[in-house]
């Protein structure tokens, strides 16, 4: 037995729960024959690991400056664009960071339902 076991949605699928109909491919992503999606596409998930990323930006934009204070600049350097910025020139940053993962995350999540409605489209034709 392998710790920590398998969990129950990365096994591997030999019957389809729609038609129970048996699966040639054990990764494939949708059955062959009803259409039904077995697996969630890279692409959605890396929408929605972008979505989180832009949710923890918008609360870095809102408590950021309260729970982590930007620390002053070592030995005096006098760097332009890293120059001991404002907590609102960083809360602008955060949040305009989070818009722009929000977006791609919505991007890509769609592409990811896209490719798999058309592979549905496609079995069930």
């Amino acid at each position: 037995m392998r710790f920590p076991p398998t969990p129950p949605w990365a096994r591997p699928r030999t019957h389809c729960p729609n038609c129970l109909e048996r699966i040639a491919d054990d990764r494939a992503p949708v059955c062959d024959r009803c259409g039904y999606q077995l697996r969630l596409s890279r692409a959605g998930l890396a929408g929605i690991v972008l979505l989180l990323a832009a949710f923890a930006n918008f609360l870095l934009s809102a408590f950021g400056g309260w729970l982590v204070p930007f620390p002053a600049m070592p030995f005096g350097l006098r760097i332009p664009f890293l120059e001991s910025p404002t907590p609102d020139e960083l809360r602008a940053l955060a949040f305009w960071t989070g818009a722009v993962l929000s977006v791609a995350g919505v991007a890509a999540a769609y592409g990811g339902a896209y490719a798999a409605r058309r592979r549905t489209d496609r079995a069930r034709a």
